[in-house]
């Protein structure tokens, strides 16, 4: 059961960092997607860093992982919250999308199978 759960994290981490690296891609105009698209890719970028920060901080071990995915989470809420009041998004998502994307890399490359 323990290498199935590994095998899910490595592709919940996976479909992160692509989704992150293909928002960024938009962003700088280097590939255009349409704005459904877009927005979906949003969504699913954001549900993915809600779901691998939350089972970091239920399953994890290590202090430090605890702290960067709370952190991550602090940072989701207030700046869900703040981008909601004033209709943009603000530097905390910017942050968590950060964090999540180096968590992220971490997590594949440092942890063993």
């Amino acid at each position: 059961m323990n290498k199935f759960l590994i095998f899910i994290n490595k592709i919940i981490n996976i479909l992160l960092v692509f989704f992150i690296i293909f928002l960024v891609l938009n962003q700088y105009y280097i590939i255009d997607f349409s704005t459904t698209l877009k927005y979906v890719l949003y969504f699913l970028t954001l549900i993915l860093i809600l779901i691998s920060s939350t089972k970091e901080l239920i399953l994890g071990k290590s202090g430090l992982s605890k702290f960067i995915n709370f952190l991550i989470l602090f940072c989701f809420i207030i700046g869900g919250v703040f981008s909601i009041i004033t209709n943009q998004i603000n530097i905390l998502i910017y942050i968590c999308i950060l964090f999540s994307l180096i968590h992220g890399f971490i997590d594949l490359i440092y942890k063993k199978a």
